[in-house]
């Protein structure tokens, strides 16, 4: 299968411009990707990964990171109350990709499909499960017992909500400690370390960052080490704002408060400031959340790339190459 060679940088100008061009620039991290559909098969579906490499003065190899959001599983539980049973029979049918194959039957492969590359790590993006239920939460755990590589996992406003308790303080006391076995212990920010680089997992499933978050999220940009950034709501570009505003009826995106967007808290607004400050060492934005593929940049003293995954109940993925050779 032939792929469709795309390149990307930072700066949306320079970026478009020089689009087919790979080059290192003053020690800048650049991006090129190329995406295909049914990039590799299961028994009843096909996985579309997107490929997308992320360059970083300064690694000495190549490393591979699987990046898959909202997969929004439904596993229908025994012994359920009756409002459990009826959000779960009206969820249910919605995650299914082209196919027809529901995604907690799609996620093992994905399981498979890392152990068998042999990926450096998985990257979760919120949205996993569709709600804390006990069946979904054993489900996910048996699933993440089986990873022999490393893995991160972050919060989506799905993962520890129901509708009837759709961040309530009820919620956040009830469900989201459910949580803290994929989210080590429920830190406000949680890492991966590859030693040459850093992924950085941010909380913002309430469609805010968290102040608690900033402290440690400032101590780990103070190491000057690169960092790429996991949330789950990505931040305000001009490419996903317009797409979500397109897609949903309600604010999907963090920024751009006047333009159909979340307005940002101080405590967002200040996040923002040190991912995208000049001497920050952030690389590279991960987030979901719209169910869209989306990359643009993130516009500040530094331009930061952002990547969204596109819906992974619908079989997408992310496969990021980070390597110190731009080729």
């Amino acid at each position: 299968m032939e792929l469709k060679k795309e390149k990307f940088m930072r700066g949306r100008a320079l970026w478009h411009a020089l689009a087919s061009i790979g080059v290192m620039l003053g020690g800048l991290a650049l991006l090129s990707g190329c995406s295909g559909r049914g990039v590799v098969s299961g028994d009843k579906w096909e996985k579309h990964i997107t490929e997308e490499t992320v360059y970083i003065e300064g690694v000495d190899r190549e490393y591979t990171l699987l990046f898959i959001t909202d997969t929004h599983m439904v596993v229908r539980g025994e012994d359920v109350s009756a409002q459990e049973k009826e959000n779960e029979d009206l969820r249910f049918p919605e995650f299914v990709n082209e196919e027809g194959v529901p995604s907690a039957e799609q996620f093992p492969e994905w399981i498979r499909y890392a152990n068998e590359t042999e990926v450096d790590g998985v990257l979760l993006g919120g949205d996993i499960i569709d709600t804390p239920s006990a069946a979904n939460l054993q489900w996910l755990e048996e699933q993440l017992a089986g990873l022999d590589v490393p893995w991160l996992y972050v919060n989506g406003n799905h993962d520890w909500t129901y509708p009837w308790e759709y961040m309530t303080e009820t919620g956040r006391e009830t469900y989201l400690p459910l949580l803290q076995t994929f989210t080590q212990g429920g830190k406000a920010v949680q890492s991966l370390d590859f030693g040459e680089f850093l992924v950085v997992g941010i909380d913002d499933s309430t469609n805010q960052v968290e102040g608690a978050a900033l402290p440690e999220y400032e101590k780990i940009l103070e190491e000057n080490r690169p960092v790429i950034v996991m949330a789950h709501v990505p931040f305000m570009t001009q490419s996903v704002l317009a797409k979500a505003r397109e897609y949903w009826d309600s604010p999907a995106v963090i920024g751009g408060g006047n333009y159909g967007g979340i307005y940002p808290s101080e405590d967002s607004e200040r996040f923002l400031t040190l991912t995208t400050a000049g001497e920050s060492p952030v690389e590279l934005f991960l987030a979901g959340h719209v169910h869209f593929y989306d990359r643009d940049v993130i516009e500040g003293e530094k331009e930061v790339p952002q990547l969204v995954g596109g819906a992974g109940f619908q079989g997408n993925a992310i496969l990021i190459h980070v390597t110190g050779t731009a080729k």
